[in-house]
């Protein structure tokens, strides 16, 4: 029975990952570069709905959607004003540079919100009893919302003008230039997806628990994990990777105790790197390239 509650736990923490890392690996496809500012944009948007909803009283629908609208703007202003002005200089340089724009957006968010444990003023609703399972309804709406940001963002990519130039541009950005695709604009488009991603993540971190100015730093660990065992294939490896950490990390509570789970998560990457260095959804020409 315990085995079965761990698996209904980990379909949550999966929905949650999966939405967490969708953006990131939608920068790492197509701008080339781990972006590791998208946990603190997470955080950014967490606490954005937080001051609105809690702070101001708004309705909490309300409040997310604004944040994560401006967690999408902030997104796009700090890839026009910082990473592309050194685009050229190659991923290594953006990847540094993403570091710093972290601890900057960190350091504003912790000096305009203070130290101290915040949560959202939503209900806080009893976990339903199925089948002898404990199934929290929060985590329920957020498997749904996984599964609805998966879709769009698949239907946008596949189904848009402007989601086909963006797949174009990440197969080959200076042919699909030649092609007379317009690379900023599906650059910034890139940067706005990302955004929002980014800010549902960070609204999915409010409803699953409390809030800390250091949660970001907690979270790019995993994120991490699950973009390199993801690899740089479809959207459908992302997803994989999602639930192949949450199962590995919850799994191990049978015989880790709870703060293990980030090494679990890292052990996963590690034997994915051994056996299959391009990930579970990516081509061994994207490694030998």
């Amino acid at each position: 029975m315990r085995v079965a509650q761990l698996l209904v736990l980990a379909l949550g923490t999966g929905a949650f990952l999966l939405i967490a890392t969708l953006g990131f690996a939608l920068i790492r496809r197509v701008e080339g570069f781990l972006n590791i500012a998208h946990a603190e944009l997470m955080s950014l948007a967490a606490f954005a709905t937080w001051y609105f909803n809690a702070s101001l009283g708004w309705h909490f629908f309300l409040a997310a959607a604004v944040a994560i609208a401006i967690t999408a703007v902030v997104a796009l202003v700090i890839a026009r004003l910082i990473y592309d002005p050194i685009k050229h200089l190659g991923p290594p340089i953006l990847l540094i540079s993403s570091v710093g724009v972290a601890f900057l957006i960190h350091g504003i968010v912790s000096a305009v919100i203070g130290v101290g444990i915040r949560s959202f003023e939503i209900p806080r609703l009893d976990a339903w009893t199925v089948g002898g399972l404990l199934v929290t309804p929060y985590r329920i709406v957020l498997l749904l919302l996984a599964v609805v940001a998966s879709v769009a963002l698949a239907l946008f990519l596949t189904q848009t003008r402007t989601g086909k130039s963006i797949r174009a541009m990440a197969i080959n950005r200076e042919l699909a230039g030649s092609r007379g695709i317009n690379v900023t604009k599906a650059s910034r488009a890139t940067w706005l997806a990302s955004g929002v991603l980014a800010g549902l993540g960070g609204v999915a971190l409010g409803v699953l628990g409390t809030l800390t100015t250091d949660i970001a730093f907690q979270q790019i660990l995993v994120i991490l994990a699950v973009a390199i065992v993801a690899g740089l294939g479809s959207l459908y490896g992302v997803i994989a990777a999602a639930f192949i950490v949450a199962f590995a990390m919850d799994l191990s509570l049978l015989v880790l105790p709870g703060g293990y789970r980030p090494v679990v998560a890292f052990a996963i990457v590690i034997v994915v790197l051994l056996i299959r260095p391009q990930g579970v959804a990516g081509s061994r020409e994207e490694v030998t390239a």
